[in-house]
C-alpha cells in the first residue's frame, strides 16, 4: 500500500486540480510539456513514476492536458523511469511541430480531454492506496 501523503500529482488540468485539491499534494503547471518537464525534474531528484507519462493512446499533439503522479523512490532503482520520462519528452518534441487538434477542435473538445485525463488519474489513485 502506498501512503497518499508521499504522492505528488503534477497536472495542467483544472478538473484534476479541483477534484484532488486538499486530498493529495498538487503541483500545477501551465502546459502538457511543463507536466513532463516537472515530472522529469522530480525523477532526477530521486522520485519515481507512479503513473505512465504517456497514458492513453492520445498523442501529445492531440491533447493539451496531462497529469502524472510521482513519489519518492526510496531504495528502488528509477533507471526505467528516467528512460520512460525521457522517451515521453522525445515523443512530445516529435509531435510538437505537427498540427494535432486545431484551435476550433480544441475549443469544442477541451472538456472531453480534461475528463479523459481526470478519469485516468482518478482510476489510478485507489489502486495505489489499497
Amino acid at each position: 500500500m502506498t501512503d497518499i501523503n508521499k504522492l505528488i500529482l503534477i497536472t495542467n488540468n483544472s478538473v484534476v486540480e479541483d477534484a484532488f485539491k486538499g486530498k493529495i499534494k498538487l503541483e500545477t503547471v501551465e502546459t502538457h510539456k511543463d507536466v513532463l518537464i516537472k515530472a522529469r525534474d522530480y525523477i532526477y531528484k530521486d522520485y519515481k513514476l507512479v503513473t505512465h507519462p504517456m497514458a492513453s493512446s492520445i498523442k501529445p499533439n492531440q491533447t493539451p492536458f496531462r497529469s502524472i503522479i510521482v513519489m519518492p523512490k526510496g531504495n528502488d532503482d528509477n533507471t526505467d523511469d528516467i528512460m520512460m520520462i525521457e522517451e515521453a519528452l522525445e515523443s512530445y518534441r516529435k509531435f510538437e511541430g505537427e498540427k494535432g487538434a486545431t484551435a476550433w477542435y480544441r475549443d469544442q473538445t477541451d472538456n472531453d480531454f480534461k475528463l479523459i485525463d481526470y478519469y485516468l488519474i482518478e482510476d489510478a489513485i485507489p489502486h495505489l492506496t489499497r
